[in-house]
C-alpha cells in the first residue's frame, strides 16, 4: 500500500519507520524538506501538481497542525484533490477538543480554549472533505528527544504543580503503532482517542526517576495564571481524563509503554549515557 504524510515533524518520523516496517511505500510532503531516509520519497508541499496527483490516490496522514492564520493549510491548498481519493484519510488532532471530567470517544466535544476551539473547527473540515476520514485525538506527545528530563539534566529542576491536575500522555513510538496498525486493520472509527490511559501525574514521574538515579530532587513551582505562558495555560486549565472505546475493545493494541514513570526512567538512563 502506499501511504503518503503531510509533515516532516517529530511524530512523522517513528510514523514513517513504522510504516516502512509494516511494507509500506512511503512519501513525506513537507514544506521543510530534510530528506534523512533513503526508502522514503520526498515531494515539495508547494508542488502543487505532484501534489494533487498523490493526494488523490494516496492513503494519507496529516500531522500538520493549523498554521498561524488558525486554518488548515493541506486543507486550503488540496482539499479538493482530497475529495478525490477513495482511501483512508486520517488525521491527527488533539484532546484540546474536549472540556473538563472523563471523557472518551462519544464524549461531545466542548473546547475551553482558543487552541481547542480551532482543533474542533479543523476536525470538521476534514470530516466534510472526506467521508472515510478518522480523526485522531492524540494526549501529550513524548518520547526520545522530546521530555520533561531533557531540561531537568541540563539544570532546571524547577516543576509546575497544580494540586489535582491530571496529564494525559502518549508515547509517540505506540503512537505511531496505534496509527499503522489502525490503517493495516481497515478500522473504520471515525473518532479515536490515543492516551495511555494511566494517571500519573508529572511531578510523580519526575520524582520516580530522581529516586531511582539519585539525581537532584526537583523545585515545586505552585502553578499560577499570571506566571505561565499562554500555551501552558491552555493545558493547566482544563483538567480531562482522556480514556478510549476504540483502543483495547474491537481494535486490540497492546501498548509498548503503558505506564509513563518507567518510561520516562528509560528515556532518562539513555539520555546520562550520552
Amino acid at each position: 500500500m502506499k501511504l503518503t504524510i503531510l509533515g516532516n515533524g517529530y511524530t512523522s518520523k517513528y510514523l514513517s519507520e513504522k510504516a516502512l516496517e509494516k511494507g509500506f511505500l512511503v512519501t513525506i510532503i513537507s514544506r521543510n524538506i530534510k530528506e534523512s531516509n533513503s526508502q522514503i520519497k520526498y515531494v515539495n508541499f508547494f508542488d502543487d501538481k505532484k501534489v494533487s496527483k498523490i493526494l488523490q490516490k494516496d492513503c494519507i496522514i496529516s500531522t500538520i497542525p493549523p498554521d498561524k492564520d488558525e486554518i488548515d493549510p493541506v486543507i486550503v491548498r488540496y482539499g479538493k484533490s482530497i475529495t478525490l481519493n477513495k482511501n483512508k484519510i486520517n488525521y491527527l488532532s488533539a484532546t484540546s477538543v474536549y472540556g473538563s471530567g472523563q471523557v472518551d470517544e462519544h464524549t461531545k466535544p466542548n473546547p475551553q480554549n482558543h487552541r481547542g476551539n480551532i482543533r474542533l473547527k479543523v476536525e470538521d473540515n476534514w470530516a466534510k472533505i472526506s467521508k472515510d476520514s478518522s480523526i485522531f485525538r492524540i494526549s501529550g506527545i513524548y518520547g526520545p528527544q522530546r521530555n520533561s528530563m531533557i531540561n531537568y539534566l541540563e539544570g532546571n529542576n524547577k516543576v509546575i504543580v497544580k494540586d489535582g491536575y491530571i496529564s494525559n500522555r502518549i508515547h509517540v513510538e505506540d503512537l505511531a503503532s496505534i496509527i499503522i496498525n489502525f490503517i493495516i486493520e481497515k478500522h473504520n472509527d471515525k473518532i479515536i482517542n490515543v492516551s495511555d490511559q494511566n494517571l500519573v501525574s508529572n511531578i510523580d514521574a519526575i520524582r520516580y526517576v530522581t529516586n531511582n538515579l539519585k539525581l537532584q530532587e526537583p523545585q515545586i513551582i505552585e502553578y499560577s495564571p499570571g506566571k505561565v505562558s499562554e500555551m501552558a495555560k491552555s493545558f493547566y486549565e482544563t483538567n480531562r481524563i482522556v480514556t478510549s472505546q476504540v483502543i483495547g475493545n474491537h481494535f486490540k493494541y497492546i501498548l509498548k509503554y503503558p505506564d509513563y514513570k518507567k518510561a520516562l526512567l528509560e528515556l532518562t538512563k539513555q539520555l546520562i549515557k550520552t
